[in-house]
């Protein structure tokens, strides 16, 4: 048996590698969704982000840093969204599945909050308070228009459907 204790850094830790394996192959999966739950993460995730952001706006240099954050978030999940398979089953629920590019797409903003979060830290461009911020900022706008533009395209088939009955 393997016990598996998590060090210093969670990111080379056994546990870590295997939490990302099995998000990946459940976002390859087809799912059922129901459209009132792409809400509750985002909510959660915003309950704990706002004050953090609140705290960040103290000039305009940190202002304009969290709004370019929060365009990169927007466009990266409008993109992800975009190779997500959205259909709808007999039922008229939503019927989710994510691809292969999507997928990739997330992996590449979690290696980019890892290492580029290290380098830009070690480099002294940007304080380090406000870069967790802007990589929670990206990660919720991300978050937040990936599930609007999956629920757009939703409600998009779910018309074509019934106009087509």
């Amino acid at each position: 048996m393997v016990v598996i204790v998590p060090d210093g850094n969670l990111y080379n830790n056994q546990s870590f590698l295997l939490i990302i394996l099995i998000i990946v192959i459940l976002q390859l999966r087809q799912r059922r969704v129901r459209s009132w739950t792409l809400i509750i993460m985002p909510a959660f995730l915003s309950i704990i982000t706002i004050p953090l952001v609140i705290n960040e706006l103290n000039n305009i240099y940190n202002v304009i840093v969290l709004v370019i954050a929060l365009l990169i978030g927007i466009s990266f999940g409008i993109l992800i969204g975009k190779f997500m398979e959205v259909k709808v089953d007999e039922n008229g629920a939503m019927i989710l599945k994510g691809s292969f590019i999507a997928v990739f797409l997330w992996i590449a903003i979690i290696l980019l909050k890892i290492y580029g979060e290290n380098e830009l830290a070690s480099a002294r461009l940007i304080e380090l308070n406000l870069l967790t911020t802007a990589f929670l900022v990206i990660t919720i706008g991300a978050m937040i228009s990936r599930r609007i533009f999956i629920y757009w395209r939703f409600l998009k088939f779910k018309e074509n459907n019934i106009s087509k009955a």
